[in-house]
């Protein structure tokens, strides 16, 4: 009985470790993240109108047709990897997780509105 509590209350540290993982970033660090790493070029609304981001292809995350052609899982890889070996999208797959990523594809990206600056 006494081994099972101490395995237990040495345990409780990895669990909430791993808890805190599947969790992730808020949406409120999730739209930093974005404000911090991807309005540069994809602009503080998400439309893609900075001069960087009118070199990209369907930038637009405030166009519901184009976001519609575009799948979580899709979006979700493109953030992780990046576009054309880092050249065109550097790959962020060091800075976010999988998991944070879909969040971000999810509350941020597909939430987005012509001229409502994503931020905190």
């Amino acid at each position: 009985m006494r081994r099972t509590i101490v395995i237990l209350y040495l345990a409780l540290p990895l669990h909430q470790a791993v808890q805190a993982e599947t969790l992730g970033r808020s949406v409120k660090e999730l739209k930093g993240f974005y404000a911090a790493s991807c309005a540069k070029c994809h602009g503080s609304d998400g439309s893609g109108r900075s001069p960087e981001g009118k070199r990209l292809t369907d930038p637009d995350f405030t166009d519901q047709q184009t976001m519609s052609r575009k799948s979580d899982a899709m979006m979700v890889k493109t953030i992780r990897k990046g576009i054309f070996f880092g050249v065109v999208m550097h790959p962020f797959k060091k800075r976010i997780t999988e998991a944070e990523a879909l969040s971000l594809v999810r509350e941020v990206l597909r939430k987005a509105e012509k001229g409502k600056v994503i931020a905190p």
